[in-house]
C-alpha cells in the first residue's frame, strides 16, 4: 500500500469508502445474519488500512477506531438477540481481530499522535536555530541593492572580524559619475578611520543584539496555525503559517513591544528547521511607555526573507521595513528600508586594509553578479 501524507477532509472521504467495502454499518437497524468471512475482520482491516494511509489528525483516528467498537459491540448484542449459541462460535472465531484491533487502539493511534510535534515546538526550533546561526561569525563577500527614495544604489559588502565594510558601486543602474565617484571616495576613506570603525561595529553589535532579542520573542509573541504546506524546488518542506498576537504576552524587551500590535504570515522551511520568511504588520498602534517615549501607527510593515547559503548557515535576503510614528510625542519617526542581498561568496580573515583593498580591486564590469538572480 502506497504511503503518503493526506488532508482530514481526504481522510474522512477514505475513512467512508473503507467502511462500505467492509460492509461498516454502524447505523443499520437490520439484524446481522451470519457473514463470511467475519465482519471484525473487515473492521479491523478498515481501522489497519485508515492507520497505514496516515490520518493526520490523531482526533479523527480515535474517532474511526470508538465507532468500530461501538459497531462491533451492537453486531454482538443482535447476534444474541438471534442465537447465543452461534454468538458463542463468532465471538471465539473474533479474539484474533479483536486483539488487532485493541492493539491499534492502545498502541498504533498513541504511536501517531506522538508523530504529530506541535506546532509551537517546530517554531521554537526554528527560532533557536536561527539564533545559534547569528551567534555564530561568518565571513562573506555579497552583493546588496538598497532603494532610498527615487534613488537604487548597488553595494559590494565583505565582512571582517572588525566589522563590515561596503563600497557603491552602481547608482540608478549605472557607474558612478566623476562627481558621484569622489563623493564615495571621501565616505570610503572616512568609514576606514579607526575612531568609525570602532563606532560602526558597537552600531552592529547592538543592532545584531536587537535582532537576537526580537528573534526569541517570536514563539512568546504570537499564536501560530497552518494555513498550508508545498513543496520548494530543492526538494525541502515549507509550511506557511498565520501568526496573531498572544493574549497576555509581556513583552520582555522594548524591541519585543511591537508584537503586541503586529499579525501575519511565517514560512517555516521544516526540512532545514528554519524561519525562510516572516511579514507581519501592524493591525493597531503600538505605543511605547504610554505612548510618551514614542508610537508606532497602524499599517506598519516588517518583512524579512532568508536564504540558505551552506547547509548549516543562512543568510538575510530581503528586508522591508515601513514604519512611521512619534517619539516622545513631538519628534516624528519615519523608517523606510527596502534591501535585497545575494551572491554570498565565503572570504578569508582579513584586515579592515585588505578588505578596502579587496573592494577597490573589484570592478562593476568585472563583477558578473551585480544583477539580482
Amino acid at each position: 500500500m502506497a504511503y503518503m501524507n493526506i488532508t482530514n477532509h481526504e481522510a474522512s472521504g477514505n475513512v467512508r469508502k473503507a467502511c462500505f467495502l467492509f460492509h461498516f454499518t454502524p447505523s443499520s437497524g437490520k439484524h446481522p445474519s451470519p457473514v463470511s468471512p467475519p465482519i471484525l475482520y473487515r473492521n479491523a482491516t478498515a481501522w489497519l488500512v485508515c492507520t497505514c494511509w496516515r490520518i493526520d489528525s490523531p482526533f479523527l483516528q480515535r474517532k474511526v477506531l470508538h465507532l468500530l467498537l461501538i459497531n462491533q459491540a451492537r453486531y454482538f448484542i443482535r447476534l444474541a438477540m438471534i442465537s447465543p449459541s452461534l454468538l458463542f462460535r463468532t465471538f471465539r472465531m473474533h479474539n484474533v481481530a479483536l486483539a488487532c484491533m485493541l492493539f491499534g487502539s492502545f498502541v498504533l493511534a498513541p504511536r501517531a499522535e506522538a508523530q504529530q510535534t506541535p506546532l509551537m515546538e517546530i517554531v521554537r526550533e526554528a527560532v533557536q536555530n536561527e539564533l545559534n546561526d547569528d551567534a555564530q561569525t561568518h565571513l562573506l563577500a555579497w552583493t546588496e541593492r538598497k532603494h532610498q527614495g527615487p534613488r537604487t544604489q548597488i553595494e559590494r559588502l565583505v565582512t571582517t572580524p572588525q566589522g563590515i565594510l561596503s563600497r557603491v558601486v552602481l547608482i540608478n543602474g549605472k557607474p558612478l559619475t566623476p562627481a558621484q565617484r569622489s563623493e564615495e571616495e571621501q565616505r570610503f576613506r572616512k568609514m576606514l578611520d579607526p575612531v568609525q570603525i570602532r563606532r560602526k561595529l558597537k552600531e552592529q553589535q547592538e543592532d545584531d543584539e536587537r535582532t537576537r532579542k526580537m528573534l526569541s520573542a517570536i514563539p512568546d509573541a504570537f499564536d501560530f496555525a497552518y494555513i498550508d504546506t508545498f513543496t520548494a524546488p530543492n526538494g525541502h518542506k515549507l509550511s506557511r503559517l498565520k501568526f496573531t498576537p498572544r493574549p497576555g504576552f509581556s513583552p520582555p524587551s522594548r524591541e519585543s513591544m511591537v508584537f503586541t500590535g503586529m499579525q501575519g504570515e511565517l514560512l517555516l522551511d521544516e526540512s532545514a528547521h528554519r524561519i525562510a520568511k516572516i511579514d507581519g504588520k501592524l493591525f493597531k498602534d503600538v505605543n511605547f511607555g504610554w505612548g510618551i517615549l514614542g508610537k508606532l501607527y497602524k499599517g506598519g510593515r516588517f518583512f524579512v526573507e532568508k536564504s540558505e547559503v551552506s547547509p548549516t548557515h543562512w543568510e538575510t535576503s530581503k528586508t522591508i521595513l515601513h514604519f512611521d510614528g512619534k517619539i516622545l510625542l513631538v519628534k516624528s519617526l519615519h523608517i523606510d528600508e527596502n534591501e535585497t542581498d545575494w551572491d554570498f561568496q565565503p572570504v578569508p580573515p582579513m584586515s579592515v586594509e585588505q578588505a578596502a583593498d579587496f573592494l577597490i580591486r573589484e570592478q562593476p564590469s568585472q563583477n558578473a553578479n551585480l544583477s539580482e538572480p
